[in-house]
């Protein structure tokens, strides 16, 4: 007799009646649903592999057996890891560090630089501009201005550093002479 035929035959020694039957039977004996890995590992019944040629998968035996396969349950350290490891330069959605908000200001990545957003990493490009600028991190009672009204030109001569008393309402830019409304 062939090799084949002899695995040929070892295999379909099962049939679905029974093999829910030994799930069954193991789940009466243990007290607990095996896990796809527990079946593999263990000697009282066949490999999960019978069980998914027979059912299609192995929750759909499980559910064959009357019983609800077990949720996958993911550790609080591995969803940190994975939380981790898709940030910034190594996120599915990277750009370059470098978008346009929903308000019209450029936002860049830069994580390290203390105006950064806490847990985001971005901070305002006119910001990042003025305070690289001054060689010092912004307060947060100071704003930066910009002079021709242009959002996205964070060019150092366009911007002009302002605090809150003054940036506020009609704006007369004391450079261009321009004047503007800032809520």
């Amino acid at each position: 007799m062939s090799i084949k035929r002899k695995y040929r035959k070892k295999v379909n020694r099962y049939n679905k009646d029974l093999l829910i039957q030994l799930l069954q039977d193991w789940v009466s004996n243990k007290g607990t649903i095996p896990s796809r890995d527990v079946c593999d590992n263990d000697d009282s019944l066949p490999s999960s592999l019978t069980y998914r040629k027979y059912f299609g998968s192995w929750g759909n035996a499980v559910r064959a057996a009357g019983f609800e396969p077990l949720k996958s349950v993911i550790s609080p350290q591995c969803r940190e890891a994975t939380i981790k490891s898709h940030k910034g330069r190594r996120s599915f959605n990277w750009k370059g560090g470098r978008f346009v908000d929903n308000y019209g200001y450029v936002q860049v990545w830069r994580p390290e630089h203390p105006n950064a957003k806490f847990g985001k990493g971005y901070i305002h490009e006119h910001r990042l501009v003025m305070s690289e600028h001054l060689s010092r991190p912004l307060e947060p009672y100071e704003y930066v201005h910009h002079k021709n009204g242009i959002k996205t030109d964070n060019r150092l001569e366009n911007l002009e550093l302002l605090t809150k008393l003054v940036h506020r309402g009609q704006v007369i830019c004391p450079h261009c002479g321009g004047e503007f409304t800032i809520r």
